[in-house]
């Protein structure tokens, strides 16, 4: 296995073309590997045919979400350690084999298992594929890099969302049409990524780029470096690093609300068929997604990150007030595509200038600590999703949906509180050394 990731090293930082083509590998990687949460389309479907009740479907996801933690905190290290590309080659082609798998699940105990596979994979992923979006963009791209690297979680959404309204009608929706249509899709990246994906050698791992024109110092010094790995404890004892990780998760609990429970949630509560949930679905995901690539790219020319998310922070806040009233409303679909498109906008402002925030915090601890330092925000992001997932319908069936959304306003307040702690200017950009 050595041999084979030693093989892959590149031994000059990437520009140019050869970066923009080694970001849109690591983006479509992340798109297979996010498919582990992607089922939400076609969940009003799959539970009838497995007989889940939603609430037991809310513990299988919360479940899952636990196995990704602890894969993702005992995989950061080792991935630090070894570099990226043999858990991005294998994670991408187990994904592949367990989505065409979701076809021949006839019942609860089979879909548990695929779905813990699924897990696994996805908690080996997100510290592989963040480590390499670091690893190949300088600080000033770092958060334009990031919002490209959502095109995984957030593009799978997308992607399975509109692949579902548009192909669910013509096979008669048929749930397991899609997996089949998406497992030729994961199939075929994760040929392409096993042949051309690479990694930085681990002296460039350990250098820190601000800007293009300090490539060939960085080049420089890799050669001459020899400490390539520090101790996974400078990460794990940052109070601020926890602080961040913790604070952006609860600002999304909206987010991954709308990633487990969105199309079910706007048949329930809004009575649209499963395929017209699907499609406005698609628009939250089309709008964060565009939201992500532009806030993230504002922020780069600006070099501020802080005072983005905490504009996220305010709208989402005045948003949610809107949101919770159209609960037992009629909404027309016109209208429904407006306020989800919002809501994906909003959440993207928050998001993408703080994945840049917190590459940069972990760089300044240390560079060679990126896939621990993200472990620990995927450990924290899969442990409070399931509780999150295990109460939710709980919740939502004895208080209201309104309940449960306050739960999520609250979780933007203290994100907006824990934004503080990190450290990076607010309104003046940071001169580089």
């Amino acid at each position: 296995m050595m041999s084979w990731v030693q093989s892959r090293y590149i031994m000059k930082y990437p520009v140019g073309w050869m970066r923009i083509g080694l970001l849109a590998l690591v983006i479509i990687a992340n798109i297979v590997a996010n498919y582990e949460g992607e089922l939400a389309p076609v969940v009003p479907l799959l539970l009838p045919d497995l007989h889940l009740t939603i609430t037991n479907y809310g513990f299988i996801v919360a479940a899952s979400a636990v196995v990704s933690a602890i894969v993702a905190v005992i995989s950061g290290p080792w991935i630090d350690k070894y570099g990226r590309t043999f858990f991005v080659v294998a994670g991408t082609i187990v994904t592949a084999i367990a989505v065409f798998g979701m076809c021949l699940v006839h019942n609860t105990t089979q879909f548990i298992v695929v779905r813990v596979i699924m897990a696994i994979i996805l908690g080996v992923s997100i510290p592989a594929t963040t480590g390499l979006i670091r690893d190949f963009t300088p600080r000033v791209g770092r958060a334009l890099g990031f919002g490209l690297w959502t095109f995984g979680p957030v593009g799978a959404n997308y992607l399975a969302a509109g692949v579902a309204g548009a192909t669910l009608p013509i096979f008669h929706n048929s749930w397991k049409s899609q997996f089949i249509i998406m497992g030729i899709f994961c199939l075929v990246v994760a040929i392409i990524v096993a042949f051309l994906i690479r990694d930085l050698s681990p002296g460039l791992r350990a250098q820190v780029v601000h800007d293009n024109t300090s490539v060939a110092n960085v080049n420089h010094s890799a050669q001459a470096q020899n400490e390539t790995i520090a101790s996974p404890k400078l990460v794990y004892g940052s109070f601020h690093i926890w602080a961040l990780a913790i604070g952006i998760v609860l600002f999304l609990l909206l987010y991954f609300f709308t990633q487990a429970f969105g199309p079910i949630y706007l048949v329930t509560a809004f009575k649209y068929s499963p395929a017209e949930a699907s499609t406005l679905a698609s628009y939250f995901w089309l709008a964060n997604l565009v939201a992500l690539v532009v806030i993230g790219w504002v922020s780069d020319r600006l070099q501020l990150r802080k005072i983005f998310s905490f504009i996220g922070v305010i709208g989402l806040l005045i948003f949610m007030y809107f949101w919770i009233h159209l609960i037992g409303h009629h909404v027309s679909a016109g209208t429904m595509m407006v306020y989800t498109s919002l809501q994906g906008v909003l959440l993207g402002f928050g998001f993408g200038p703080w994945m840049a925030l917190f590459s940069e915090n972990l760089e300044d601890i240390h560079p060679t600590l990126q896939a621990t330092g993200w472990a620990i925000w995927s450990f924290v992001t899969n442990v409070l999703v399931a509780i999150a997932g295990s109460i939710t319908f709980p919740v939502a069936e004895r208080f209201g949906f309104a309940a449960w959304f306050d739960v999520c306003w609250a979780g933007v307040v203290i994100y907006g509180v824990l934004i503080f702690v990190g450290r990076g200017p607010w309104f003046r950009r940071k001169q580089f050394k």
